[in-house]
């Protein structure tokens, strides 16, 4: 089984990959999604666009975690990250992937055992966890694999059912 992580974002948007065999999870694959202020807002969707439709051919997904979104004073900016998360929806359904929601501050919980850790405590812990050599240096691929742990988590506990949509409900 095969677990997403996605922090959502209209500039950066991070992912992380892992993948569960028995009671064991291993690190797959985890990075961002950068987009240009230089470029039209069209433009930075359908690079979004494209990337995970990429990422998502080119894993077999059961299921993804999405952070979820907390809109804050800066109406701006939660509109652009209403339009990306939007888009990171639009591609999981296509793709027949069940998603799950989770705050940041559940899967701080879940990772570390405090849902106000720092977010070096989430990477150490993130790592050490997956057994890897060190720390992601990027927030935003830290968070993706953080998500895509407690999705697995979750799932475990019984708290995510899991429900294959493959090709029978994407739109012709």
């Amino acid at each position: 089984m095969k677990f997403l992580g996605i922090d959502p974002g209209y500039a950066r948007m991070g992912y992380g990959l892992i993948e569960v065999t028995g009671n064991r999870a291993a690190f797959v694959d985890a990075g961002v999604c950068e987009t240009s202020p230089k470029q039209k807002e069209g433009e930075r969707l359908a690079h979004m666009q494209k990337f995970l439709q990429q990422l998502l051919k080119s894993h077999s997904i059961t299921h993804a975690a999405l952070e979820q979104v907390f809109l804050r004073k800066d109406l701006t900016t939660g509109i652009r990250l209403s339009e990306a998360r939007g888009v990171i929806v639009m591609n999981l359904f296509l793709a027949g992937i069940s998603y799950s929601e989770i705050s940041p501050s559940a899967m701080k919980k879940s990772i570390t055992g405090s849902g106000s850790a720092q977010k070096k405590t989430v990477q150490l812990m993130t790592a050490k966890l997956l057994n890897l050599p060190a720390q992601m240096k990027i927030d935003d691929a830290a968070d993706g694999l953080g998500l895509a742990f407690c999705a697995w988590l979750r799932w475990q506990a019984g708290q995510i059912r899991i429900q294959s949509r493959r090709k029978n409900n994407a739109p012709n």
